[in-house]
């Protein structure tokens, strides 16, 4: 794994990197009883998009067909529906420590950032998502 580049805003810690060779990873961490704990994980590899909600579940594989490209579906979910987002993942309880309204102005900074961690040899293909670049 590279190392990450790391951030607080509206009360969640938000983590990337790059994880050789699957591709970019965003944790997204907060307070649960007074302890930091990772509530969302969102993998965008080339092979097999997939998050994790809560980040201890299962991976809930993505369908590029039916939610479109990775990073854009993520951005959009920090934006606009953290809330049910994380109420799904049970963390309802840690909603009152959360400023939604930060997070959705700082899903921009999560797309640049899931951005520039990816290193040379992998491009961003619109509509598709991350992929290795052609040989």
């Amino acid at each position: 794994m590279s190392d990450a580049t790391a951030w607080d805003c509206g009360g969640l810690h938000f983590s990337v990197s790059f994880r050789a060779p699957a591709g970019a990873t965003l944790r997204v961490s907060g307070d649960v009883d007074g302890t930091r704990t990772e509530m969302l994980r969102f993998d965008d590899f080339v092979d097999a998009p997939h998050y994790h909600a809560p980040a201890s579940a299962d991976a809930v594989m993505f369908d590029r067909d039916a939610l479109g490209e990775p990073l854009e579906w993520v951005v959009a979910q920090l934006r606009d529906h953290l809330g049910t987002l994380l109420t799904d993942a049970g963390f309802e309880g840690a909603l009152s420590r959360i400023d939604t309204q930060a997070v959705a102005g700082c899903a921009e900074r999560v797309r640049k950032e899931m951005i520039d961690c990816v290193p040379d040899g992998y491009v961003r293909v619109p509509g598709v998502g991350l992929q290795r670049a052609a040989t």
